[in-house]
């Protein structure tokens, strides 16, 4: 967006490669393990794309522990992930139009949330006339 990708630093951008090679690597390992233990892992849920185990912070757990549960956080992260791809897509096409960055567009997306809120409340009309 805006031509700054250019910007980075080409080492960052091998870091940020190697790194999600390393994760899809070990997802590959990981599948193939439940794919020989399991004939039919794709209809038991032996292995799951995305779930490495790691989750530090116990967001998997967030719903509860049950299987139903965990089906449910398997949802919202998959319908968040999909509503964050709509939203960049949305972002370059409105860049692609109007020739602005998105930034110039949107400039309440990129404040401070403490100085959209101040800016509400201190330069809204008032409710009440007399």
């Amino acid at each position: 967006l805006n031509g700054g990708l250019g910007m980075v630093s080409p080492v960052y951008w091998a870091g940020v490669l190697a790194f999600a090679a390393g994760i899809e690597t070990v997802s590959e390992l990981r599948k193939t393990r439940a794919k020989a233990a399991d004939s039919q892992w794709m209809l038991t849920g032996s292995y799951v794309p995305g779930d490495l185990g790691f989750d530090p912070l116990g967001a998997y757990t967030l719903f509860g522990r049950t299987e139903g549960a965990k089906l449910t956080m398997e949802t919202a992260e998959l319908k968040n992930g999909r509503l964050a791809m709509v939203a960049i897509v949305a972002y370059v096409g409105a860049e692609y139009l109007t020739g602005k960055p998105v930034v110039e567009l949107t400039p309440f997306f990129f404040d401070p949330f403490w100085k959209t809120v101040e800016n509400l409340m201190f330069n809204a009309p008032p409710l009440y006339t007399q």
